[in-house]
Formats: C-alpha cells, structure tokens, sequence
C-alpha cells in the first residue's frame, strides 16, 4: 500500500515539474510582454499634436524615465517637427533639460584708416586674431558632435579692397558637419594655417584702400544673418568681438560716436571718470547711437584694440565706452566687455581666452 503511494507520488513529480515550467515560462512571457514605461512614453508621443501635450508626456515619465537619452531625444524631436513660433520655442526649452553648449564666434575687424594710421596696428590685430583662433579651438577641441563655429566678417563687402569675398570661405569655421569624431581631428595644422594665411590675406588686401567701418548699418543690416538662436538640440552662446579703435565713423558720414564739437559737453564729465555719469550725459543730450532692431539678449560682444586720438587722449576712452555700452545694451545685449588696446600682448590674450572660454 506504502508503495504504491509512494509510486504514484513519483509519478506525479514530473507533472509537477512540467507545470511549474509553464507557470514560470507564462509568467516570463506575460512580463516580456508587458510594455516599458518607456515604450508607453513613446507611443503617447504619437498622439501628441502640440507642445502641450508633449509636456504632459514628458511630465509623466520624466522621473522614470530621467536617465533615458532615447526618450529625451523623442520628445526634442517631435518638438521639432512643429510650426513654433520663437517664444514657444523658448518656453519649451524652459522646462526641457539643458541641450548640449555650442559657441558661435563672430569676428569683425575695423579694415578702416585705423590700420595705417596707428603705428603697430595691422600686428596687433594680428596677434588679437591669432589668440581668437586658439582659445576657439582649445575650447572645442575636447568636445564631440558639437556644433561649434568661427567665422570672420567685415563690415562691407567692399572692405579689404573689395577682396573679401574672395577669402571669406576661408574664414568660416563649422564643426556641425563633423560627426561621430572627436574635435581634436577637426583642428588640423593644415586648417590653422588656412585661417592665418586667410587673415593675413585680408590686411595685406586692406592696408591703403581702407573705407570706414559702419558697425552700426553692420547690426542693422547684417549681424542677424550670423547669430544663432538656440533650439531643442543645441545652445548656442553667441560671441562677437570686433576689433576697433572705437570710433564710428561710416566713409562720408557723421560719426555715431559724436565727439568732436561736443567737447565743452563731454570732455568735463570724461574729466571726472564715472562711466555712468558719461552715459546719463548721452542721454541728455541725445547724442545715443539709434539703436537697430535686433535682439541681442543671447549675445556676449568683446570691443577691443580700442585706441584714443592724441587729441583726446585721456577722454575719448571712457566717451568711446559709454557710447558702445549705451548703445549695445539697449539692444539687450547679455554682456559688453570693452577693452583698449594694450602694450603687453598677453594681457590681450587672456582676455579673449576668457571672453571666449567663458
């Protein structure tokens, strides 16, 4: 009797077996099947028609799904794929995690008279240029994928003896087309050496055919077309440094920078060396430089090279200032960093390392 229990409990032992297989094989399947959270994200990203209701997905699975670069990259992507207007677009990048940083550097020299009027200049702007090249690739060459950029502009095509256009390519520096590659294989010798010849090509092209630097009709008309906005990708820092002596004075214009004629006004206030107080006296005066309409507030601009007249030397530097300064934030301008031109190139170049680094 003992032994024909016993046997029958053998003989079940294999269904057992079998059971709990398929129980656990059933309840694996059932969970494989089960979608991820990120899986659901996606799917209700489809039906999301507006920025709102991407939104609500991304305040849904944000906590779960926070490690998940797929799934951020979704929600960047059907965001972009919408007609948004620019304060949309903003208000969306508000609430999204920062993008990856880009910078996007403009260089405007002054090509004016200034270069062979001031002993030394065309070298000194050389050695600015040089020190803009290398803290622009000391700062990106450690990146990947990044969408960084360098370009060289003049305030008129007609400028460098009308050459300009001839070299510009030559002077614009994109890193968007090199992917899946660190930047340490973008800035080549070869490529150093084509923006050295190129910024030697355009003094040697200027120096005697010089026509005034018109930085004003330059934002006015042209800067815009340079800048870059930030989007659902990238964030750009925009960064434009213009060499200058700080005057602006367009080929047969008045200058915007009014000084001569207006000394009895502004020479006393110069005298007492309070930039606020130069740039109340503008505004009294209206002497302002007429604002042009851009928006500047992504925008962080470096004057430098500036270099008094000997007839308003120890005046028309802080003059200079409270013009650019005025003129520059009430476009919004994020920061104005306005430097004079110094013996000691290596003061120079830390303060473009820094400008540009920062």
């Amino acid at each position: 009797m003992e032994n024909s229990k016993k046997k029958k409990k053998k003989d079940r032992k294999p269904l057992f077996i079998l059971f709990a297989f398929f129980a656990v094989f059933g309840l694996f399947i059932y969970l494989i099947s089960i979608p991820s959270p990120e899986e659901n994200a996606k799917k209700e990203l489809i039906t999301a028609y507006n920025k709102d209701a991407v939104k609500q997905v991304w305040e849904k699975y944000k906590l779960k799904l926070h490690d998940s670069e797929s799934f951020l990259l979704a929600i960047r992507t059907k965001l972009s794929t919408m007609q948004l207007t620019d304060a949309e677009i903003k208000d969306c990048i508000g609430w999204l995690p920062p993008a990856p940083e880009s910078l996007n550097i403009i260089v405007v020299p002054d090509l004016s008279n200034r270069i062979d009027l001031i002993p030394g200049q065309i070298d000194s702007d050389k050695k600015t240029m040089e020190a803009i090249w290398n803290a622009f690739e000391s700062t990106c060459k450690l990146k990947k994928d990044s969408h960084d950029r360098l370009i060289v502009d003049v305030t008129d095509k007609h400028q460098a003896g009308g050459e300009f256009e001839k070299i510009a390519n030559n002077l614009r520096f994109n890193l968007s087309d090199h992917k899946g590659k660190t930047n340490r294989l973008y800035f080549t010798q070869e490529l150093s050496n084509q923006y050295r010849n190129a910024v030697n090509t355009m003094y040697v092209s200027a120096k005697g055919k010089e026509l005034g630097a018109d930085y004003y009709r330059y934002f006015r008309q042209y800067l815009e077309s340079n800048l870059k906005k930030p989007n659902f990708f990238t964030k750009y820092k925009n960064k434009v440094i213009i060499l200058t002596d700080g005057y602006i004075e367009p080929q047969d214009e008045k200058a915007y920078t009014k000084l001569y004629g207006y000394e009895k006004i502004l020479y006393p206030v110069a005298k007492k060396g309070d930039l606020k107080d130069m740039i109340n006296k503008i505004n009294k005066h209206d002497f302002n430089i007429p604002s042009a309409n851009i928006d500047l507030s992504n925008t962080e601009i470096l004057v430098c090279e500036v270099t008094e007249r000997k007839s308003g030397e120890g005046r028309d530097s802080i003059i200079l200032e409270a013009y650019w300064k005025d003129w520059l934030y009430r476009m919004a301008a994020k920061d104005v960093v306005f430097y004079e031109r110094q013996k000691a190139s290596a003061a120079t170049i830390e303060t473009i390392k820094k400008f540009i680094s920062s």
